[in-house]
C-alpha cells in the first residue's frame, strides 16, 4: 500500500531523552546477526533461532547493529529482548508473516524488553490513506451532532467528522467498494502470561493496538515511548485486558485511538479473531502513574468492551494534552460500562489536561454487545485535582433511568473552555444501547457538568469558567438522589 506522511501525523517534539536511557550491553547474550539475520532484510528464522536457545537457560538476546525485518516472533519463558539503541526490530509488510501478533510473549513466565531501541511496527503500510490531511489550525467552533449520531461524524462540520476524515482505515469506511486491507492485531501482546517487564523501548508505528496486557498477572511497563501516526485507526496506546496487578509509569503515548485503556470483554476478539482458549476475566488492581499521552481519541479510558468486572484502579499525576493538530482529543477521562460490567474504586487524581474537548465522562447504558442481557454498575468512583484548559464540552455523568451511578465523587475540578463559538442545540438523549462516547449525546443542559441518574453524587471545588456567550447553566442535576455539590 502506497502511502504519505503529512505534517501532523506524528508528535515532532517528543522529548525521548527524558523517557530512553542509553543502556549498558548485557555481558553474555545470544547475538541474532550469530544466527544469520541481516540488516535490511527480512530475518525472523534467525531471530527465532536466538530466541530458541536463549529460552534454553533464560538467556538474553541482543538486537543490534541496524534495522532487521521480521514476522511474528514469539518470546520463550524467562528471555530478555534486548534491542541496542543502534537497532530498530522491524515488521514485515506481508500480512502472512503474521500469526496475530508482531512480538508475541504467550503463555511465559519473567519475560523482559529492553535495551532502549525501536520495535516498529510499518502501520502505514496496511491502512487506506486519508481523505483530508491533519487539520493544522483549529475550527474555530464547536459543533456537535445531534443525536443519534451517524458513525463517521456526519454531516459535515461537525468536530467528530472534523477528526473522522483524516483517519487512515484498513477497511472501507465509506463505503467506496474497497477491499479490507488484512493486518496483525497486535504490536506487541501479552498474553496469559506473568512476571512481564516492559521498560526503555520506543514503539513506534503500530499497524494496530501496540501494547496490550491480555489475560496476564504482574506485569510492568516504565519508561517506554509510543510514537504511532496519530490518524492510523485502532492504534491503542496501551490496552489491559483481564489482568491483575499491572503497573504503568513513566510513559510517553502519542497515538491515534485510545491511550491508556482498560477493557474486560467477554472473550479475548480483536478485528476478526475471537479466542476462547484461555477464560477472559474481570480486570482489578492496576496503578497507572507519570504518563503523558496525546491521543484524537480518549486519554484514559475503562471500556467500551465491559462484560466482566472492573475494579481498584488508579490513575494519577499524569497529562493529557493534543498541542498541535485539531480538534482536540475526544475526552481526558472516560468511565464506561456498556454490556454489564460493574466498574467500581477507581480513583483519578491529580490529572493536567489541555486541548481535551471533553474532561470527564462516566456512561452507564445496555449497549450490551455481547448479547448476554446482563445489567451493568458503576460505583465508587472518585475523581480528585483536575486542572483542565481550553476544554469544548461539557463533563457528563449519566445513568439511565432506573439504571443509576452510585457514589461519584467529583472535587477540585478547574476547567477553562476554549472561546470559541459554540452552535448550541440542547437534548436530552438517553443513549440506551448505542456506542457511548462523550460527543454522541449532543449539546447538554449544562456548560460544566452535567448529571443525570445518580445515587450519592458529591461535588466540591467546582470551577468553570465557560465562553463569553455562554447561556446555559454551570452544574445541571437531573434524577439525583442525595447528592451535595458546591
Amino acid at each position: 500500500m502506497d502511502f504519505e506522511i503529512y505534517k501532523g501525523d506524528y508528535y515532532d517534539n517528543i522529548p525521548f531523552e527524558d523517557y530512553i536511557r542509553k543502556q549498558k550491553t548485557p555481558d553474555a547474550f545470544y547475538d541474532i546477526r550469530s544466527y544469520g539475520a541481516i540488516p535490511g532484510t527480512v530475518s525472523t528464522e534467525a531471530i527465532l533461532g536466538a530466541l530458541s536457545d536463549a529460552g534454553k537457560d533464560s538467556g538474553t538476546v541482543l538486537v543490534t547493529g541496524g534495522e532487521y525485518i521480521s514476522g511474528t516472533l514469539s518470546i520463550p519463558d524467562g528471555v530478555t529482548l534486548f534491542i541496542a539503541p543502534d537497532a530498530i526490530l522491524k515488521a514485515s509488510t506481508d500480512p502472512a508473516d503474521f500469526d496475530t501478533a508482531f512480538i508475541s510473549i504467550r503463555d511465559a513466565v519473567s519475560v523482559h524488553i529492553t535495551g532502549g531501541g525501536t520495535i516498529h511496527g510499518q502501520g502505514e503500510h496496511f491502512v487506506y490513506p486519508p481523505r483530508k490531511k491533519p487539520l493544522l489550525e483549529p475550527l474555530g467552533y464547536t459543533l456537535l451532532q445531534v443525536p443519534p449520531v451517524d458513525p463517521m461524524g456526519y454531516p459535515e462540520g461537525t468536530t467528530r467528522h472534523a477528526y473522522r476524515d483524516r483517519i487512515r482505515y484498513a477497511e472501507d469506511k465509506y463505503n467506496e467498494g474497497k477491499p479490507d486491507i488484512p493486518r496483525p492485531s497486535y504490536t506487541v501482546w501479552i498474553r496469559n502470561s506473568k512476571a512481564v517487564t516492559i521498560e526503555n523501548i520506543i514503539i513506534r508505528d503500530a499497524f494496530s493496538w501496540t501494547l496490550s496486557i491480555d489475560c496476564s498477572e504482574d506485569v510492568t511497563v516504565n519508561d517506554i515511548v509510543i510514537d504511532n501516526n496519530r490518524h492510523v485507526a485502532n492504534t491503542d496506546g496501551i490496552d489491559i485486558m483481564g489482568s491483575d496487578n499491572v503497573r504503568i509509569r513513566h510513559c510517553f503515548i502519542s497515538t491515534a485511538d485510545d491511550g491508556l485503556c482498560v477493557k474486560a470483554p467477554k472473550a479475548e476478539g480483536h478485528d476478526s479473531i475471537v479466542m476462547e482458549d484461555i477464560p477472559m476475566k474481570g480486570v482489578s488492581h492496576v496503578e497507572i502513574s507519570d504518563c503523558t499521552v496525546m491521543t484524537v481519541m480518549n486519554a484514559f479510558k475503562i471500556g467500551t468492551e465491559t462484560y466482566h468486572d472492573i475494579n481498584d484502579i488508579h490513575v494519577h499525576d499524569c497529562r493529557f494534552l493534543l498541542p498541535d493538530i485539531f480538534p482536540g482529543s475526544v475526552s481526558g477521562i472516560s468511565i464506561e460500562s456498556a454490556d454489564g460490567s460493574k466498574v467500581s474504586n477507581v480513583l483519578v487524581e491529580n490529572i493536567e489536561m489541555d486541548r481535551v474537548m471533553c474532561p470527564l465522562f462516566i456512561s452507564l447504558n445496555s449497549r450490551n454487545k455481547f448479547g448476554a442481557g446482563k445489567t451493568g454498575m458503576i460505583e465508587g468512583i472518585r475523581i480528585h485535582g483536575i486542572k483542565a484548559t481550553d476544554a469544548e464540552v461539557p463533563s457528563i455523568l449519566t445513568g439511565l433511568p432506573g439504571l443509576l451511578l452510585k457514589d461519584i465523587e467529583v472535587s477540585g475540578f478547574d476547567v477553562s473552555y476554549i472561546d470559541n463559538h459554540a452552535e448550541l442545540n440542547i437534548v436530552r438523549y438517553e443513549n440506551y444501547n448505542e456506542y457511548p462516547e462523550s460527543n454522541v449525546l449532543g449539546d447538554v443542559p449544562a456548560y460544566g457538568i452535567y448529571a443525570r441518574h445518580v445515587e450519592h453524587l458529591t461535588l466540591s471545588g467546582i470551577k468553570v469558567k465557560g465562553r463569553t456567550t455562554e447561556s446555559r447553566d454551570l452544574i445541571v442535576l437531573e434524577d439525583c438522589h442525595q447528592s451535595t455539590g458546591s
